[in-house]
Order: C-alpha cells, then sequence, then structure tokens
C-alpha cells in the first residue's frame, strides 16, 4: 500500500499500484503529480514513530517536511526564529521561495505561538490556512500543518506543561454577571468568557472586556 498526501489540505490518498496513483486531490482539486509517494505499510510508520522517540524531547518541537519526510528537530526555547539562514536550515536552504527569517516561535504560557516575520510568501497554520501575519501568535498545536509559504510541515510537539487544548479560560465568569462579555480585538467576535485564544481567528491575548 501506498499514499500521497496533498500539499494543500493534507488529504491522504491511498492506492496499490502505480497506475491508481491519483493526479488530482479528491479533497481540493490540487494537482498531486509533485508529490511524493510514501510506503504506507505499518512497518514504516513504526519507523517513523521510532525516529521521533530518538530525540528524546521532552520538550521541544520537530516539523517533518511532507513532501520529502526530512526532519527539522528544534529544542524548546522562549523564542526560536524558522528560516533558511536560521533555525532549521538545514532543511529550509534549499527552498528558495521560503525567507531567510520566515517565522516566530514564541512559548508563553505554555503554548507555542508562531508569528509570520514578514516573509515573501506568508506562514499559515491548518487546513484553514490562518494567517500568523494578519493574526499574530497563532497557536502551533501538535499534529498541526505548519505552512512556510505552500511548504507544508507536520508539527509534532513535546510539551510536557502545556494540556494543549483548544480554549482556556483566564478566569470563570461569575454567576452574579451572565451579563459581562469579552470581544477580541483581532476579529472583533463577541465571547461569553475570557480567553486566552480566540476561537474564530485564533489571536492569542487579544480578548478584552465589552464595554456596554
Amino acid at each position: 500500500m501506498k499514499k500521497l498526501i496533498c500539499d494543500y489540505c493534507f488529504e491522504d490518498h491511498f492506492f496499490d499500484e502505480e497506475k491508481d496513483r491519483p493526479e488530482i486531490c479528491k479533497n481540493c482539486n490540487t494537482p498531486l503529480q509533485h508529490i511524493k509517494t510514501i510506503d504506507a505499510t505499518d512497518s514504516d510508520n513504526d519507523q517513523n514513530f521510532s525516529v521521533l522517540e530518538n530525540f528524546g524531547l521532552s520538550k521541544g518541537i520537530v516539523l517533518t517536511y511532507q513532501k520529502t519526510g526530512d526532519l527539522i528537530e528544534i529544542p524548546h526555547n522562549e523564542i526560536i526564529i524558522l528560516g533558511r539562514e536560521n533555525t532549521g536550515k538545514e532543511v529550509l536552504e534549499n527552498i528558495p521561495h521560503i525567507s531567510r527569517e520566515h517565522c516566530k516561535i514564541e512559548f508563553i504560557n505554555g503554548h507555542y505561538l508562531v508569528t509570520d516575520l514578514n516573509s515573501m510568501n506568508g506562514t499559515f497554520i491548518g487546513p484553514s490556512r490562518r494567517d500568523c501575519l494578519k493574526h499574530k501568535g497563532q497557536e502551533l498545536k501538535n499534529n498541526d500543518l505548519l505552512y512556510l509559504g505552500r511548504e507544508p510541515f507536520l508539527a509534532t510537539i513535546f510539551n510536557d506543561a502545556s494540556s494543549n487544548e483548544d480554549l482556556i479560560a483566564l478566569t470563570d465568569v461569575d454567576d452574579e454577571l451572565p451579563s459581562l462579555r469579552y470581544k477580541c480585538k483581532g476579529c472583533g467576535k463577541v465571547h461569553d468568557m475570557n480567553l486566552i485564544i480566540c476561537d474564530e481567528c485564533g489571536s492569542y491575548g487579544q480578548i478584552e472586556p465589552l464595554d456596554e
């Protein structure tokens, strides 16, 4: 069994023979001719898992380049700069449309947050392509796809201090104040509780009390 992974929407495509290899993604219609075929056997999956285990990271990030399987090991740090002349350059230096200083990853309150550094082709997270320049400080979670331009990297996060929940309340809403609401400065969505991360645009630390 072989498979292809669409570099736009991350859809898996399985096939047995080369003659059955799909040319277009069934999910988003992106051409697949340039995507490298991956052996989808259980033994290969076990081998890939062992590679990650061998890093021995208790805290940090491993990025897997989805087109080649190359791995970028990122030991934990409060601030990480990804780019062709920075962290990950052993893989990224051969991809000319990735900038020398492409994006910044910061570790804040148990979360890895990504901000684009005015790169040439942008930085995005997930199939919905959350824009890390328009909305700075987008959370990168385990198994997220991080796009440097259109280049997809699967994030494996080793973080013993974070629960990686989508939403974490800063404070509980007082039962005596049921009308108290909060607004995201990034996208304007109104929330019923004070959140660290907006569930609409993914912005970090942009929620403030709504004056009514």
